[in-house]
C-alpha cells in the first residue's frame, strides 16, 4: 500500500471511529469504547504474533455489548467505502490491502472478514496501528487533563497487570476522583524557588510534584484532595507502579520515621515498583534509616527537589 494511500485510509478511519464514539449516548459506554481502544493499542504494541494479536483483538471486541455495537456501526460505514467521500487512491488501496493480508500472515482476516461486525474492526485496527488508535482517543478526549481524560488514564493504570496485584483499597484509591498533574511556573533564582515551594498550597504542591513524572514521559495521576489513605499520586513505569507521597512542610518540620513507615506500607499494599517521598523540608536520621530498609524507596528533600527543577528529573532505575 502506497504511503499516501495509507495516510488517507488512516485519516478516514480515525474520523469514522471518532464520530461513532461521540454518538454513543451513555457516558459509561463511551468510556468502555475508549478502554477497548486503549487495550487494543497495547495488544498491537505487544510482542504477540500476528495471529495471536488478531485473536486477542477479537476477544476484546466481544467483551462488551457497547463495543460490539460500535463495531457494527463502523463496519456498516466501511462496507460502503466505494461511495464514501475519500480519494480514489484510498478506495483502490483498501481492497488491495485486504487481498494482501493472507500473504503476510493474517489468514482469515482478509476479504472473507471484510464487512463483518467482528472481523472488520480487527482489520481497521490493523490499518490504524498504534498511532491511529492514539489519534482516535485524542479525537474523542481532546484534552487528556480533562475530567474524562484523567479518569480514563486512572482506570487504565488501575487495570494494568502490575496494579492487579495491589490490595483492593489501593486500587480503589487510584480511581477515586483522580486529578491531572499540573506544573506551577517557578522562578529561576534558587532562593525565590525555595520560597515559592514553601508557600505553595499543599494540594498544588502535590500536582506540581506529579508533573515531573508526567514530563518524564509517564502516565501520572494525582489522588483527590483531602483523602487520608496516604497516596498523593502515582505513575506507571514500564517496570511497574510508582507511588508518591508529598509533604509541603516548613523547613523546621522534618519528616520522621512514622511517616516513612506508613508510606512503606502503602507501597506494599500497592505492589509498587518504586516509591518517592517528596518534601520541602528534610528527613530525620531515623526516617532515613527506616527508608534504607526498602531498596526502592527514594527520599526527596528540598535540596533534591530544587535539583529536579534546575537539572531535570529522571526516574531512578
Amino acid at each position: 500500500m502506497f504511503d499516501s494511500a495509507a495516510v488517507g485510509i488512516r485519516k478516514w478511519l480515525v474520523e469514522l471511529f471518532v464520530l461513532a464514539i461521540k454518538q454513543i449516548a451513555k457516558p459509561e459506554d463511551r468510556q468502555a469504547a475508549i478502554q477497548w481502544l486503549l487495550k487494543s493499542r497495547d495488544i498491537l504494541a505487544s510482542d504477540l504474533s500476528l495471529s495471536e494479536k488478531l485473536k486477542a483483538l477479537n476477544e476484546q471486541i466481544k467483551a462488551r455489548a457497547a463495543v460490539s455495537a460500535l463495531a457494527e456501526q463502523v463496519a456498516a460505514a466501511v462496507k460502503g467505502y466505494r461511495t464514501a467521500k475519500v480519494p480514489w487512491a484510498v478506495k483502490i488501496a483498501i481492497p488491495a490491502t485486504l487481498l494482501a493480508m493472507p500473504v503476510v500472515g493474517l489468514h482469515g482476516a482478509g476479504i472473507a472478514a471484510f464487512g463483518t461486525a467482528i472481523g472488520l474492526p480487527v482489520l481497521l485496527l490493523v490499518f490504524l496501528g498504534t498511532a491511529g488508535i492514539t489519534s482516535v482517543i485524542e479525537g474523542v478526549v481532546a484534552n487528556p487533563h480533562s475530567a474524562a481524560g484523567i479518569a480514563l488514564i486512572a482506570k487504565r493504570l488501575a487495570e494494568a497487570e502490575t496494579a492487579r496485584r495491589a490490595r483492593k483499597q489501593f486500587r480503589d484509591e487510584m480511581t477515586r476522583e483522580p486529578v491531572a498533574p499540573r506544573a506551577t511556573e517557578m522562578p529561576g533564582e534558587e532562593m525565590a524557588l525555595r520560597e515559592m515551594l514553601l508557600a505553595m498550597d499543599p494540594y498544588d504542591f502535590e500536582r506540581h510534584v506529579m508533573s515531573f513524572f508526567e514530563k518524564a514521559g509517564l502516565e501520572a495521576v494525582v489522588t483527590p484532595k483531602g483523602r487520608d489513605f496516604g497516596l498523593d499520586g502515582y505513575a506507571m513505569h514500564p517496570k511497574g507502579l510508582i507511588a508518591v507521597q508529598c509533604k509541603r512542610y516548613s523547613t523546621k518540620h522534618k519528616v520522621g520515621s512514622p511517616a516513612i513507615q506508613r508510606f512503606r506500607t502503602i507501597m506494599t499494599d500497592g505492589n509498587a515498583w518504586r516509591g518517592y517521598f517528596v518534601t520541602t523540608s528534610s528527613f530525620t536520621a531515623s526516617a532515613v534509616e527506616c527508608a534504607s530498609q526498602t531498596k526502592n524507596l527514594f527520599l526527596v528533600d528540598m535540596d533534591e527537589l530544587v535539583r529536579w527543577h534546575v537539572e531535570g528529573f529522571t526516574v531512578a532505575e
